[in-house]
């Protein structure tokens, strides 16, 4: 299958679902709220494990916020986009891994692959175990616990336990008061850039991770682009790939497309020669001076979560949601938070900091370990 026509099967995909609505009433084992990358980890897990039936509830269908980076290049390699389809025995028969058809496994490539992926693999969930996970889009507002089970929208549904994966978005900061900001979403698509910025506009991005190399590598790609002022509070950091597979800045390095260009062109001064490009660490150099001739603001440090579902026990609500970083636990047997939004931590190898562990593979590995640690379904085999 061509890579348009399975872009355009992709996208049917979601709108063939009948909405939430539809559904008048009824018990469930599980509920699973998000259908990116960690809600399919969950829900294939789910079933693996032997735990149905679930509900599974998303706008769409496409793969969450994937379907927004669809130009973007990963910082994943792919062989472990491929580990990622093929681990959950419920998988698809391999046709979720045909967008990678002629990808170099050791290197990463454009995201619309990954979102190409998951939808597929959604997909297959639906035609294959149709019967166990009933799919349905639309939104859960709150959530109520009600005896010995959630009550679902103040409706006739209830879950004995509920999964978030309700994925993040950008913290698009007003760092310059005044000063218009830039989407991080629309300054990572390189196809959005020309109708965001003119080459009149100095503009300034905020950061130095994966996300802010990216947002510059655009901009002075652009053909008569912008000039640009890039702040920063930390050195260029790089992820190190050992012998044994371990990979030290797993999660804060830069990897990929980013760190090439990165090492050759920022490393090296050859856009700040130019005069096009100007980095200030704010730890040592005042950046007012520069800020102020600033046009345009970009900011790439940090997501926040996505808004979520009302929660309530006993018509209570509950404030404050944290959940535990090694098991994925909101409320331990009730409630659990998996992904971007509720992100396992690790400890780097080498410097001992904590990271948060964020990547498609780490999601699946981390569901199907704490899972059945939790007793939440049996261990898959």
């Amino acid at each position: 299958m061509g890579r348009a026509e399975i872009a355009k099967q992709v996208a049917q995909f979601g709108t063939s679902l009948p909405g939430l609505a539809s559904l008048g009433s009824g018990h469930f084992r599980n509920l699973v709220v998000g259908a990116g990358p960690a809600g399919y980890a969950v829900v294939s897990t789910l079933l693996d494990g032997g735990s149905q039936p679930t509900l599974w509830v998303d706008p769409e269908f496409q793969s969450g916020r994937l379907a927004r980076y669809l130009e973007v290049p990963s910082n994943t390699k792919t062989k472990l986009f491929a580990r990622f389809a093929t681990t959950p025995f419920c998988g698809s028969d391999g046709a979720a891994l045909d967008p990678y058809e002629g990808e170099d496994p050791e290197k990463g490539c454009q995201l619309q692959a990954a979102q190409q992926m998951v939808v597929r693999l959604s997909e297959a969930v639906h035609q294959e175990h149709g019967d166990k996970v009933i799919m349905r889009r639309g939104l859960v507002d709150c959530l109520d616990w009600q005896h010995d089970s959630w009550r679902i929208d103040h409706r006739q549904l209830s879950a004995d336990r509920a999964f978030l994966a309700t994925g993040s978005a950008p913290q698009d900061t007003d760092v310059l008061p005044g000063v218009p900001v830039i989407p991080l979403d629309e300054a990572l698509i390189p196809s959005k850039l020309p109708g965001c910025v003119t080459p009149k506009d100095t503009v300034c991005v905020v950061g130095s991770s994966h996300s802010a190399i990216l947002v510059l590598m655009n901009l002075m790609s652009m053909e008569n682009g912008p000039k640009v002022v890039n702040l920063f509070r930390s050195p260029l950091k790089y992820a190190k790939y050992c012998p044994d597979g371990t990979i030290i800045l797993d999660n804060t390095g830069l990897k990929g497309m980013a760190a090439d260009w990165a090492r050759e062109k920022l490393e090296t001064g050859f856009y700040e020669k130019s005069g096009r490009l100007q980095r200030i660490n704010t730890n040592k150099q005042d950046p007012g001076p520069a800020t102020k001739h600033c046009t345009k603001v970009v900011t790439a440090t940090g997501f926040k979560r996505n808004a979520l579902p009302d929660i309530s026990m006993d018509g209570r609500p509950v404030k404050d949601i944290h959940h535990d970083r090694h098991s994925g636990a909101i409320i331990p047997g009730k409630l659990y938070g998996f992904g971007i939004a509720f992100p396992e931590e690790v400890i780097d190898p080498e410097f001992g900091h904590k990271e948060n562990n964020i990547g498609l593979w780490k999601f699946m590995r981390y569901t199907r370990e704490a899972l059945p640690a939790q007793k939440l379904c049996a261990m898959p085999h």
